[in-house]
This record gives C-alpha cells, structure tokens and sequence, in this order.
C-alpha cells in the first residue's frame, strides 16, 4: 500500500508536458538573443531535475546557461552587475510573455503562472558540473551551485534502488506539505540517500517498517547542526529552521507505535484517503490550492470567559485539560517565519467531530485574517487549522486540537 501511493504522487507526464512547452519558449526566447540561433541551453533542476518531485509541484528549477562573454561584460560593472544581469534576462522574457507577472530578485528570474513558477537561474557553465550564477544581493556578488552531482546521485539512487528512493522522497514531501512545515527538497532527498546508504538491509524490509525505519533515523539527526551535505555535490544545506523536521519525525513515529493500521498510519501522515470520513460540507486545502509548505507558522489560541484567568490553549493541551462551555477561544498566528513583505491571504477551517455535532458538522474552509474567534458550545475533540496562501499556492499551514467537555471541562 506505501508505494502504491507513493506511486500516485508522482509528476504526470502531462503535467510535465506542459511546463516543459514553457521552458522550451523561454529557452527558445532566450537562445535567439544570447546566440542567435534556437539551441537548447535550459537545465532542469531542483527536486522536478533528480526526479523526487511530487504532482502539482510550485516550482520548476531551471538553469539558463549563458555564454562567457556576458559574464564578462556584466563582470566589469561597478555595481551590482548581477542585477542588471537579472533585469535584461527579465526583460527578453517579458517580450515573450507580455502580460505575465515576472519578477527579477536575489538569485532568479520569477515567471509566475497560474498554476506554478520558472525560478529561472542565468548562469555560466564551469567545470567539474557547477554553475556560476548572479546574486543581487548586498551590492552583488557571483555564487557557485553543482546540479549536476546532485542529479547523477539522485538518477544512481533511483535505479540502484529499484524505485524505492524516488517514492520515499515523494512521500517525505507529501509529508511536510500536509503537516504542514518547511523542510528543503534538497535536505529531503539528501537525508533519503543517507538512509538507504546507512541500511545494506532495507531492501528486505517491509514497506511499513522500510517507512518508519527512515522517520526512525530522521528522529536521530543532531537539529543543531550548523548544515548537512548534500548529495552528490557535498554543497552545505543550512540549517536555518533549526532542524525542525527531526522533531517532526518523532511525533511521526508515534503513529506506528499506536496499533494504527496501514490505512490510518498513511492517513495521519501524508492525507491518504482524508475523504472517507468527511463531513457533508467539508472542503480540504489540498483541493483548493496547490501545497508546497516553505515556512512555519505556530497556531495558539486564547481561552477566556468574564471573571476567569486568561489561558493558552497549548496549556490546556500540555495539562490535558478540556474546555469547559461558553468559553471564547481567540485564535492567532503567534509565531511565523514568512517574510512580512509577502502578499499573503489567510484562510481558516474549523472541524467539529463526535456524536455531539451530528447534523450541525463544519468543515468549510473561509478567508479570514492572522487571527480568528469562535466559541466552545458542545463536547468534542475538535480542531482549527489555518494556511497562508501565496499565488494560489499553500505556503505554511498549521493544526491546533480543540478538546471540549461541556462538564468537566475547566
């Protein structure tokens, strides 16, 4: 059952098709200019370049490879050559694609479209496979990156392990998305490899014990560490989110450790299934947006009522306390690492569960702001989650559990 699903997460060639007609325009756009004639000069790269992406994946990775005499030309400028590098491909692309939004920031070339973005990387072929590409930063600078390595050992891993490699890279970013937390393609597959590397025994394993095995040594990694290596390429991936999904591996292991069947395991996990005890009216993320989780957002909730102490909900959830009745419950991001400058819209969806919300069920996911108030009125494990959505995409999204007894509750 785990890699018959983890078959289904696979990128449809269709779907591949069609982000491949655009990167071969741009290529098109770009190749006439640079070189004067159409030759194919685009690497794709990234998680949909080593094959580890997921269907309906945000971002397509691509390097445009330049010509040295560009390098030099913008070399030689007195300031901040990278941006001006940026802009003229910006530009040329804009040309091709009139009235789509395309932004040139940092290190790419943003080409949004409704269902996704090229991060289109200019870059300047070296040797031993690496790329130098412009960084717009801090008055400029040029920067070094090595695809190459990183998607030979991803393609050796893939066939070395009959498959296995590409379907548990998958379901590590199914995973986060439906968890909800950012950890890096590149750390996911490069933490994949090392597994695999680490066990000479797994291809004996069950799928099940194959699956937990890896949450079992993603669990053990030091979240302190400064960075990781990368595959292939050994380029150091920062650890600039404090290791979180070591954490997140552990909570994960709990589910194989709770008589959970298959089925529910995969539920808890990745969604598997999600609709088959769905409320009437209810509506899941998944079906409204695209979701590729880059950042984290901690939900908590301010638990009041006239003449009471002020409490967190995450206090309740700690003690194992319950809500007692008539309570008001503020709910609000309290932590969040999205850049404030970010477009974001929030939404937010609130599910009642028990034999108490019998014909009064929610489920329905609204438009809200940062925070939101509701009500304890009737027993139940209920929950709230909220999701920040950028471009149509699901870019951080959080679950707090909202346990309430009418009686006993405090």
């Amino acid at each position: 059952m785990v890699t018959d699903y983890a078959k289904t997460l696979k990128i449809a060639e269709e779907e591949l098709d069609t982000w491949r007609d655009r990167i071969s325009k741009i290529n098109n756009k770009l190749s006439e200019y640079y070189y004067e004639e159409r030759i194919d000069k685009t690497l794709l790269v990234g998680s949909v370049g080593r094959g580890t992406a997921i269907t309906k994946t945000s971002d397509y990775d691509v390097i445009f490879i330049l010509p040295q005499e560009v390098y030099s030309r913008f070399d030689s400028y007195e300031s901040n050559g990278q941006s001006a590098l940026l802009q003229e491909v910006k530009n040329i692309i804009s040309e091709l694609y009139s009235s789509t939004e395309i932004k040139a920031d940092g290190q790419v070339v943003d080409v949004s479209f409704g269902d996704g973005t090229i991060e289109l990387v200019p870059a300047f072929e070296q040797s031993g496979g690496s790329f130098k590409f412009p960084d717009s930063h801090d008055d400029g600078s040029w920067k070094i990156t090595k695809p190459i390595p990183e998607i030979n050992k991803a393609s050796s891993m893939e066939s070395g392990s009959l498959g296995i490699y590409g379907c548990l890279c998958r379901l590590m970013r199914q995973w986060k998305n439906h968890v909800g937390f950012s950890f890096k393609g590149l750390l996911v597959d490069t933490m994949v490899c090392n597994y695999l590397e680490s066990d000479d025994g797994y291809a004996s394993k069950s799928e099940l014990d194959l699956l937990k095995g890896l949450y079992e040594y993603l669990s053990q990694e030091d979240k302190d560490k400064s960075y990781w290596l990368a595959l292939g390429s050994n380029q150091q991936i920062d650890n600039d989110d404090k290791g979180r999904f070591v954490y997140k591996a552990s909570q994960a292991l709990k589910k194989f450790d709770d008589d959970n069947s298959e089925e529910e395991i995969l539920s808890e996990l990745f969604g598997y299934n999600q609709s088959k005890s769905k409320a009437p009216d209810e509506e899941f993320i998944e079906n409204k947006f695209d979701i590729d989780i880059r950042h984290n957002i901690k939900l908590d909730c301010e638990v009041t009522q006239d003449g009471f102490l002020i409490r967190k909900l995450s206090e309740y959830l700690q003690l194992k306390w319950k809500i007692k009745k008539d309570k008001s419950l503020k709910f609000e991001i309290v932590n969040s690492s999205i850049p404030r400058d970010l477009p974001i819209r929030y939404y937010w969806k609130v599910r009642n569960v028990g034999r108490y919300s019998t014909g009064k069920e929610r489920g329905k996911i609204f438009e809200g702001k940062k925070k939101h108030t509701e009500r304890s009125d009737f027993n139940g494990n209920h929950y709230v989650e909220c999701y920040a959505v950028l471009n149509n995409v699901v870019v951080a999204r959080d679950h707090i559990d909202v346990p309430i007894d009418v009686e006993s509750g405090v």
